[in-house]
């Protein structure tokens, strides 16, 4: 007679895949520091700046390498590298795309920043959209389908709470404006590119992508922790410890809300409208 055996099933070690990001997530922070330490005559340079970038670059590359090496033995680690390797690409494309002189105006070097980020917007959606593309997760998956009408309220509620989001944060930071003046044609403009490059790019990242595939290869309450994590340590540039712990709240407001709605929409409308508020309409009120 046969005799039947069971082969269980080789799940690696948590603490293994905790060497692997917790790894990432110290040298992201060490290149974060690097980038946003002040210098020069006026304090306004950043003198190592371009060492903080090298090391996120060369971090997207090793990650993608360390993914294929892995994947055989340990696919929700593998997918997760992919996904965190986009964290970096956010501070890459912010940092490479370059601030065409023709773009300024001659009220201050500031005002081009929404045309800027509207050219970071397109490389970064182009990366998300293969990243989300070569790991099969389609839009359900990334919790961009409204399921049931009756989701929307909620949804909408947590949209709003960028209004009071964004004015908290303009107290920690007090930024300039991002436009010359407080217009309908340029809140709307960039109002869009500020959609485009911060609410549902990042938030793809952040809340779609990398907080999906934190939660297979950990838990929920540590893939939250880890993501919040990474998109506090990106904030770092401001040097305001205070806005650092603003944020690390908000992302983990942010990841509870997705975690829970299985809806990214009102996170990323929130996230959005914050920066709205932030950076177009409260610096002129």
């Amino acid at each position: 007679m046969a005799t039947a055996t069971a082969t269980a099933e080789v799940v690696p070690a948590r603490t293994s895949r905790w060497t692997y990001l917790l790894a990432y997530l110290a040298l992201v922070i060490v290149a974060e520091i690097l980038i946003a330490i002040p210098g020069g005559a006026t304090g306004q340079d950043r003198p190592l700046q371009p060492i903080g970038l090298a090391m996120h670059i060369l971090l997207v590359f090793s990650l993608m390498f360390l993914s294929v090496l892995l994947q055989p033995k340990d696919a929700p680690l593998a997918n997760l590298l992919v996904a965190v390797s986009l964290a970096s690409l956010v501070r890459v494309f912010s940092l490479a795309v370059p601030r065409f002189a023709f773009l300024a105006t001659p009220e201050s070097n500031v005002y081009n920043t929404i045309p800027w980020l509207g050219l970071v917007s397109v490389p970064l959606l182009v990366s998300v959209a293969a990243v989300a593309y070569v790991q099969g997760l389609r839009p359900r998956d990334l919790g961009l389908i409204i399921r049931r009408w009756q989701e929307v309220p909620l949804q909408l509620a947590v949209a709003m709470t960028g209004i009071p989001l964004g004015l908290l944060e303009f107290a920690i930071l007090r930024p300039a404006a991002w436009i010359p003046q407080e217009t309908a044609a340029l809140l709307l403009t960039g109002g869009l590119v500020i959609f485009l490059a911060t609410g549902l790019s990042e938030e793809l990242i952040f809340r779609g992508i990398l907080l999906k595939r934190a939660v297979e290869a950990l838990d929920e309450r540590y893939g939250l922790l880890y993501v919040t994590a990474i998109f506090a340590s990106l904030h770092l540039y401001f040097l305001s410890a205070t806005d650092m712990a603003f944020v690390f709240a908000v992302g983990l407001f942010y990841g509870f809300v997705v975690l829970n709605t299985k809806n990214l929409w009102g996170v990323i409308l929130s996230h959005s409208l914050g920066n709205v508020i932030l950076y177009l309409v409260a610096p002129f009120h």
